[in-house]
């Protein structure tokens, strides 16, 4: 489908559902006209850019491709023919640097639609629009009210960054955003446990938890911090021993899900697999690469990106508003709050790696918050019009929320045919993408520019690398009958004399940008 057909089918979906929302009163089919709507968007956003994102969706996205021929052997480079640092998760062979859960889901696709950008994103589109409808769930379960559901609903369908998480623009990508809808899930499960109190949705909230923990790690145990905070709050459930059993066996569900991969790895990669567990630990204790803010602020700092500026304001008003109206359901509070409260608390306060996706998990919480501050002004203003007004000025406003929401001069200045960095990406990714129309496939090609080689390596079946090998490498290369090519001298990587005089080495002669 057309891009610009995807995006006037979802703005057509929205306006319908807001029909049959407000004026037919057709609850569900209005959220899910607006699940619909968040669909038809994270599909044209994963068309947007026809190339993969540096930070970190190439990587991803070549341990995924790997993954569809062996997904239990989890690989960036297949086969290296250099020496290389199995601690450097940019370069190395066995790849445990990220729990596996998204790279198969990633795999998955692509062995189904093909090996692309698309296919790749797909999963995260999916899951993404069914958090549409797990946020409309805890908020009207928590505020006790259609129209601020439905307003939480529509604030994650038109968010921003969850577009560009879908989108692979904004770093860890797909990583952080399937983490967030997992761990959205196991929240929309624990509030309906509250509800109808049952093993079911206890094991549901289990099988959330263990999946998040298998794409990202344990932060995913704050589902179950949200249930004990619940039952802290409820002291005539704290004789309830069937809370206990059921929340007991949502948590071994957990273990069941999430320990096997690791037994896994430590057994067949303990090398690795004990490198990236210490490392993991480090992002607590140090302040690793680019990410060294050491601000305690950093994350209220970024609610402005995670939820745009303009909403910032009803954020305070709605937190305000759940803890001392009576309007709404206060048993959720502590567990809401709570869960939100520690991971923001944790994040700011005991971790000294900061990076801008951490909280984003618990955005749920926050976007009921916005939308609990947000519905009462509206219903103000909506209130004050005349009757046969008053559904036009309501759509009128929703779709300024919309607007406010998903930063669309942000969206288009990221994605722009005027940006020289995004033309250079998509320049070379058509000489990737053409490459086996001149190189054959057992050819390995040196000196792209950094790091995309995994890019190369993702569109085609070559070994490639960055740079190039140092002499005394390249004859043994040649000796041991590696066929050799590399593109010309580009950008500021110039290829050496004892390449470009080589008779046995190919010099491709497309520019790279």
């Amino acid at each position: 489908m057309h891009p610009g057909l995807l995006l006037a089918s979802s703005t057509l979906c929205f306006l319908w559902g807001l029909w049959l929302f407000f004026s037919k009163k057709q609850y569900n089919a209005g959220v899910w006209a607006l699940c619909l709507a968040a669909l038809l968007l994270r599909l044209y956003m994963a068309l947007v850019d026809p190339f993969l994102h540096d930070w970190d969706e190439r990587f991803h996205a070549l341990v995924a491709k790997n993954m569809i021929v062996e997904p239990f052997r989890p690989m960036l480079r297949v086969n290296p023919i250099l020496p290389y640092d199995f601690t450097a998760w940019c370069c190395n062979h066995i790849w445990v640097h990220k729990q596996p859960l998204f790279l198969w889901q990633m795999a998955l696709s692509m062995k189904v639609f093909g090996v692309n950008e698309w296919a790749l994103r797909l999963p995260s589109v999916i899951l993404s629009s069914l958090m549409t409808y797990w946020t409309y769930r805890i908020a009207l379960i928590w505020t006790k009210d259609q129209a601020t559901a439905f307003l939480a609903a529509l604030l994650s369908t038109f968010s921003y960054y969850q577009l560009e998480l879908t989108a692979g623009y904004l770093s860890l990508d797909h990583n952080d955003l399937v983490f967030t809808t997992y761990v959205t899930a196991g929240i929309w499960a624990f509030a309906e446990y509250t509800q109808k109190p049952g093993m079911r949705w206890a094991l549901v909230a289990g099988i959330c938890t263990g999946l998040a923990i298998l794409v990202k790690w344990l932060t995913a145990l704050v589902i179950f911090g949200g249930a004990g905070l619940y039952l802290l709050s409820q002291r005539d459930q704290w004789n309830n021993w069937r809370f206990y059993k059921h929340w007991l066996s949502a948590f071994a569900l957990a273990l069941v899900i999430m320990a096997p991969w690791q037994l896994y790895i430590l057994q067949s990669f303990p090398k690795e697999s004990a490198w990236e567990y210490t490392y993991n630990f480090k992002h607590i204790t140090e302040r690793l690469g680019a990410f060294t803010a050491g601000d305690p602020l950093y994350y209220l700092k970024y609610l402005n990106e995670h939820f745009g500026i303009l909403l910032l304001p009803f954020l305070v008003f709605g937190m305000l508003l759940v803890l001392l109206s009576k309007k709404y359901e206060r048993r959720y509070n502590l567990p809401m709050l709570g869960m939100a409260g520690v991971f923001y608390l944790f994040f700011s306060l005991v971790v000294e790696t900061q990076m801008p996706a951490f909280t984003y998990p618990v955005a749920a919480v926050i976007l009921v918050l916005i939308a609990a501050g947000l519905e009462p002004c509206i219903r103000l203003v909506v209130e004050s019009c005349k009757p046969n007004l008053q559904l036009a000025i309501r759509a009128v406003l929703l779709v300024l929320v919309a607007l406010a929401s998903l930063q669309p001069a942000q969206l288009r200045s990221n994605h722009s045919r005027a940006n020289p960095a995004r033309q250079a990406k998509i320049h070379n990714t058509q000489i990737f993408k053409n490459l086996d129309q001149t190189i054959a496939a057992d050819v390995v090609v040196f000196n792209c520019k950094s790091f995309e080689d995994t890019e190369l390596m993702f569109y085609q079946k070559n070994n490639a690398y960055h740079w190039y090998p140092t002499e005394p490498q390249l004859d043994s290369l040649l000796a041991n009958g590696h066929k050799i090519a590399a593109f010309q001298s580009h950008t500021n990587q110039g290829l050496p004399e004892y390449m470009t005089n080589n008779p046995r080495v190919r010099v491709i002669q497309q520019e790279m940008k």
